[in-house]
Order: structure tokens, then sequence, then C-alpha cells
């Protein structure tokens, strides 16, 4: 079996998770982690063994880069790949600017014989697929989606968002439901020495990633106490005499970096039958998604 290059690129909580699944999968190989420079030397310990460099050509074939960096980031980086021919996966999570970026990434990926897998996380990701099969199941009616419960869970994006503001020092942004098919966000944050509460604060309020929903800022000594990893939803459809409930609760990075690995093989998949191209997760078979070298490998337990 000839295993699919990949390289992580970014290493926070994603990169990590993504890692993770990797050394789970015997048909895809971490060639490398491509890092900033002036973070080379960090995290030496957990990067054991890894090849870790500050461009991606140091490294030897890569077939798909796994963008785990900030969201705001991955439409550069996506191009970046695409123009030295090398496939993109990522976990793009701004919702509303998802089907803008595909329409440019389609062009560059075509223009480039490469694949790009967009919005390939848990939401979007694995939830839109979710969501539109509960529309195969009940065609009409209506679909909620409900995320991080009563105590509620790491949002990825937000706390991104939160670290990039000037004057902060460490901070955590969780989502909470606010009844059915809503949600607030309660943000942590420590401060940096000499910046002012009320400032941040503002900046964060306005941040786009924050306008869509109530958000309290609260500031504390130390954001270890309130960190957390967690993450937990659920997606409802009542319609046509059905009821259809999905829930899932987790390590938000865990499984975050198990749907972009498992979406490396559909990447590989669409690029040999010449299927080139920006695609989201609901666009391609989820079958490519799976490991087995055949189908029946791949449909065992259907």
């Amino acid at each position: 079996m000839q295993r699919i290059n990949v390289a992580i690129i970014g290493w926070g909580n994603v990169g990590r998770g993504c890692k993770r699944a990797i050394e789970e999968c015997k048909d895809i190989a971490l060639v490398g982690v491509v890092r900033r420079p002036a973070s080379l030397l960090k995290n030496r310990e957990e990067l054991k063994n890894t090849t870790v460099v500050s461009d991606i050509t140091e490294l030897d074939k890569v077939d798909v880069a796994l963008l785990c960096v900030p969201s705001r980031e991955v439409p550069e980086k996506m191009k970046l790949y695409q123009k030295m021919g090398i496939c993109t996966v990522d976990s793009y999570d701004e919702h509303q600017n998802i089907a803008a970026l595909k329409k440019v990434a389609d062009l560059d990926a075509k223009a480039h014989n490469v694949v790009s897998m967009i919005g390939c996380g848990w939401d979007p990701g694995t939830d839109s697929v979710v969501r539109a099969l509960m529309k195969i199941v009940a065609i009409t009616g209506q679909t909620t989606t409900t995320f991080g419960g009563e105590k509620g869970g790491r949002s990825m994006g937000h706390t991104v968002a939160v670290k990039a503001i000037d004057g902060v020092k460490d901070a955590v942004a969780l989502t909470l439901a606010n009844g059915r098919g809503k949600q607030k966000r309660r943000v942590y944050v420590e401060l940096a020495d000499g910046a002012k509460a009320e400032v941040v604060e503002k900046a964060i309020k306005k941040d786009p990633y924050f306008l869509d929903a109530p958000t309290e800022v609260l500031f504390v000594k130390d954001i270890n106490k309130y960190n957390t990893l967690h993450h937990e939803g659920e997606v409802e459809r009542t319609a046509m005499e059905v009821h259809q409930l999905y829930n899932v609760s987790g390590e938000n990075p865990e499984f975050t970096g198990n749907v972009m690995v498992s979406c490396v093989r559909a990447c590989m998949t669409a690029k040999a039958r010449g299927e080139f191209g920006a695609y989201t997760l609901v666009e391609r078979p989820l079958v490519d998604c799976l490991a087995g070298v055949t189908v029946e490998d791949k449909l065992e337990g259907y």
C-alpha cells in the first residue's frame, strides 16, 4: 500500500489532533510539521522524532497539506499550496464566507490540478453532513443546531480570534446553549501587563466572530483554571412525523483532527479521478473518506 504523505501546517490544538489521528492510520504518513521560524524550537518534546521546518519545500514529497491555522489565514495558505501543486484540507469555520471562499479556491485548484477540501471539521464538517442527511429523511421541516450545553465548550475559532487581540496574554472562549438552536459566548481573558480591560472587552465584542451571539467577557488572573478542550452539541430536526437527533461531545481538537485526516483520502481519490477543484464535505462521497483498499473493506459494517 502506497501511503499518502501529509504535512501539518501550524502546531496548535488542531495540529496536535491531526498528528494523533495520523498515528492511527496505516495509509497516511506524516512527513513533517511546518511552523513559524520563531516557533521552531518550541514544544520539542511533543514533536520528538518529527521533522519540523519553517517552509514546506524543506520536506520530502507532500501530497496533502493539513491547514491547522486560524481560519482567517486559511485562504492565503490554501492559495500558496495550491500553486505548489499540493492538495489541502482545512477546518475553516466562518460559515458565512464558505461559499465565497470555495468559489475562488475552486478556480485556483483547477488551475493547478489539485483538490482542496474546505470546512472539514466538526461544524462545519460532519455536522453539515448530518444536517444534509436529516433533510433527506424529512424533506420539509426545521433543523436546529445547539452548541455547548449548560457548562459550555471551547470554540477554537473564537479562542484564536481573542488571543490575537492586543492586550490579551491568554484566553479561552466558550460557547454555551442559550435556548434551542441558540448560543451565547463566555470569554475568559488573562490580560497582558499594562492592558486595559475595557479596551480589550470592546475589541472582543466588535470582532466579527462575536457579533452573532450575546457575549460575556470575564477577566481572570490565571486562564488555566478555566481552560478546556471539551465541546459538545446537538443537531435536531422534527418534521413529517419524524424526529431526528444527533449528539456529539468530546475534545474539540480530537474530532476535528479525525475529520481532517479522513478527508485526506477523499482529496487524493478525487485527484486520482481528475476531479480537481475545491469541495466541502457534503459534496464528496463519504466512502472516499474511509480507510480500506477495496469498496468491501470500506463498507464493512454497512
